[in-house]
């Protein structure tokens, strides 16, 4: 296993050998999975102070459809979301973090952690936070216009979200870990796709 910041973790190494599921199972599966991840986002649109953390919740729903289906699925359970979130959150911040960096970025950590060595893979995470972090920013701009950012207000945002972004990756990679020791055997989810 390699290391992330003194933590033995390497998420890749989770990844379990899927057997036969029936794509319909698999499609339903997909189904709840992007319905629940829809209701958390609209739980932290409602509380607003809960939009980001809620973004960040909805993201191991597609862990757990990463790891336990794979292939595509993943990523349909995000556009799913993405797409449902943006029509119905009455407000938009929550989706539109979804969608810029917390829904898809588990599976291109998955992917980077099993092809890439730790400095290199921790480069190109940090590289990808900060252009959908710029993204975002932009997007918020446009879509909030009453968001008013100075330079010093960008710039102390970029500077605080790098530090929280790889305190949510190291988190990310011990939650993955906790599943598969803890939560997977008590969810059942690989007995109910058999």
């Amino acid at each position: 296993m390699r290391k992330n910041i003194g933590i033995k973790i390497d998420t890749a190494d989770f990844l379990p050998k899927r057997k036969n599921i029936k794509k319909s199972k698999k499609i339903a599966f997909c189904a709840l999975f992007s319905a629940l991840s829809v209701v958390l986002l609209y739980v932290g649109a409602i509380i607003e102070v809960m939009d980001i953390s809620m973004a960040c919740i909805a993201s191991m729903l597609c862990i757990v459809a990463l790891t336990e289906i794979g292939g595509a699925y993943p990523w349909l359970v995000y556009g799913v979301t993405g797409a449902i979130s943006l029509l119905i959150l009455p407000q938009k911040f929550g989706a539109i973090i979804y969608i810029g960096l917390a829904g898809y970025y588990p599976m291109v950590k998955f992917l980077i952690e099993s092809h890439q060595n730790r400095l290199i893979g921790w480069i190109l995470k940090i590289l990808l936070f900060n252009v959908s972090m710029g993204i975002i920013v932009w997007a918020s701009l446009f879509l909030f216009t009453t968001a008013n950012m100075t330079k010093a207000y960008i710039i102390s945002l970029f500077a605080l979200g790098n530090f929280t972004f790889v305190i949510y990756d190291i988190a990310l990679s011990l939650l993955v870990k906790l599943y598969f020791l803890k939560y997977r055997k008590l969810l059942r989810i690989d007995k109910i796709l058999k």
